[in-house]
């Protein structure tokens, strides 16, 4: 099976200085970190020289949308020229980095209603996000990945097919998807392999992980290795990123510091060697 990069969202492991979680990752055995788009926490240059020390890539920047000023599908214009603004933020950030891989949100999240319609919030996201995906393409086309998030947590694009309808209005050519496997169990009706499958390639570029039940996989019941060989079936050339909820904590529990970091580590480095076990055995 095609080498796969693997990586950790970097919001995970909650309040942990950014120079003791590239640690931990580079002792797990990953290949890089999935930045947190908060650019004013730490340089990017200082993250720049964490990464390189541990022998890290930085695998792409994550943006963060809970909040209306970076709502790309707000009915105001002056919050959608604010989330513009930011998703510009965050090109400038990717590029600095030298990452291609920027992640997006859509909508605003744990909003679960449009601001206007769901075919108005839709084009007011299509317009902005094609703006920030110009200027990116502009700056060293960088991708603009979408994240297709369940419906319990956004108000649009829930599935690997919605974000391909959305990716194409845009039409820039520098578009694709996030999927993750948490998310997927909710909305894909045909199951997370077959959408894989669909999506091909060309659309997935970047896939989050995390079992049945939000843990890290191994921990739930999830089919790891019917995910891996549908990976290998569209010949995925993108990364995975860690994206579990440890220990049922809400992401508001692990930014406040709830998240016992230790445990998570253990926990990945079994999870790792067991989804590495399984490519391995995938023809």
């Amino acid at each position: 099976m095609k080498d796969i990069k693997f990586s950790v969202n970097s919001w995970v492991f909650g309040k942990i200085p950014f120079a003791e979680l590239a640690r931990r990752a580079k002792e797990i055995g990953l290949d890089g970190l999935e930045v947190d788009g908060e650019p004013d926490k730490l340089s990017v240059q200082e993250m720049k020289a964490i990464l390189k020390a541990n022998g890290l890539l930085p695998i792409s920047v994550c943006g963060t949308f809970s909040t209306p000023d970076r709502a790309f599908n707000h009915s105001d214009s002056t919050m959608r020229n604010s989330a513009i603004a930011y998703g510009k933020k965050l090109v400038d950030m990717a590029y600095e980095l030298e990452t291609d891989r920027l992640l997006i949100v859509p909508s605003q999240v744990d909003k679960l209603t449009p601001y206007l319609s769901k075919e108005q919030d839709w084009e007011n996201s299509v317009e902005a996000i094609r703006t920030v995906s110009e200027y990116a393409k502009e700056k060293g086309n960088i991708k603009i990945m979408l994240e297709c998030v369940n419906k319990y947590e956004v108000s649009m694009v829930f599935t690997l097919e919605d974000g391909i309808r959305m990716a194409k209005q845009i039409g820039t050519g520098n578009i694709g998807l996030v999927g993750d496997t948490f998310h997927m169990q909710l909305e894909e009706a045909s199951g997370i392999p077959s959408a894989i499958r669909s999506a091909e390639d060309q659309w997935l570029m970047h896939l989050h992980l995390g079992d049945n039940n939000r843990e890290v996989p191994g921990k739930g019941c999830r089919n790891w290795r019917e995910i891996f060989q549908a990976l290998q079936d569209i010949d995925f050339s993108g990364a995975a990123s860690f994206e579990p909820l440890p220990r049922r904590l809400t992401p508001g529990e692990i930014g406040a510091g709830l998240l016992n970091p230790d445990e998570l580590q253990e926990e990945m480095t079994v999870s790792i060697q067991m989804l590495k076990g399984i490519m391995t055995g995938i023809q």
